[in-house]
Order: C-alpha cells, then structure tokens, then sequence
C-alpha cells in the first residue's frame, strides 16, 4: 500500500488473515560504524523532575537532554533486519552555565566532548550542535536496556552507550 494506489473505501471493507507484529525490532547488542543522522530542534528538551533520593529528594529539578540520532552503516545487521535504515539514539545530559549555554568546565559536558572527538570536530573555534547532522563516520556501541511500559510490562529498547573515532 502506497500514498497513490490508496483507496480508503477499499480499505475499510479489506479483511485480512494474519497477525500483526506488536513489538518492533530493535539492533542487536554489539558495537557498529554509523553516521549521525539529521535532527532539528526538537532533538533538545528540558525535562522537569523531582528528585527521589539525597538531599534535595523531593526538590523539583530540570535538564537539559540532546537525543542523538545514529545510523547504521552495517549491511549485515541492515539485511537482518531487512530494512534500508537502523536507527540508534543516544541520549546526552546537557550541562548548561549560568546563561544557558553549554558548560566548558571540569568534567562537563564529557560526553558531548566524546561525540564531537570521535567525528573530528572537538577543537577550538566556532561550533553549533548543528554541525553534528551527517558527520561520522564512527564506531558506536549499542546496548539494550529494559523499561517498564505505563501498563506495567516490560520493554527493551537498543540505545548507543559509546562512541569511538574510526581513526
């Protein structure tokens, strides 16, 4: 079924015979070359949160998460999966200063300075979080991680948990 060969009355008196897949696949555990993919401005969200635990439990707190989208360069997992496209994420905790810009100081922002190293951009000089669309390529390691869903059951979602220079 495509956009032009689409006919909704035809579709809403269709029977079909066979059961749906209910869980999508997801890339197998292992580390790959990929490229970053394309993303906008709504790969960045400020998420509000109480904390849970230690001596601010109960406090609100916020943050700032970029989710990096990577593609997949592996033509064995690609036919595995039988898709053209595998997309992994990775999500970063943004440090912001004072200002709102990002943090440069001791121990913040690592991993956005990993990223930015492992596809040659983590030098002096101007820089936007744009540059990132399309670079690579690099090496990412992707894990699975388990999740609870809202109707209590348990999920598992593949997430990039590294990244590495392919130089």
């Amino acid at each position: 079924m495509n956009d032009t060969t689409f006919d909704a009355a035809a579709f809403m008196t269709s029977t079909i015979d066979a059961p749906m897949e209910t869980e999508y696949q997801i890339c197998p555990e292992g580390t790959y070359q990929a490229m970053i993919g394309d993303f906008d401005e709504t790969a960045v969200e400020r998420v509000e949160f109480e904390y849970k635990r230690g001596p601010k439990a109960g406090q609100p707190g916020s943050m700032v998460k970029f989710n990096c989208p990577f593609t997949v360069q592996d033509p064995v997992i690609l036919a595995q999966m039988g898709r053209d496209n595998v997309r992994v994420d990775w999500q970063l905790i943004l440090d912001a200063n004072e200002l709102g810009q990002l943090d440069f100081g001791k121990d913040r922002n690592v991993k956005l300075g990993q990223l930015r190293a492992a596809v040659g951009q983590n030098q002096a000089g101007p820089w936007s979080i744009m540059n990132l669309r399309g670079a690579g390529p690099l090496m990412v390691k992707v894990s699975h991680e388990t999740f609870k869903r809202n109707d209590g059951s348990e999920g598992k979602a593949a997430r990039v948990t590294r990244v590495a220079s392919l130089r």
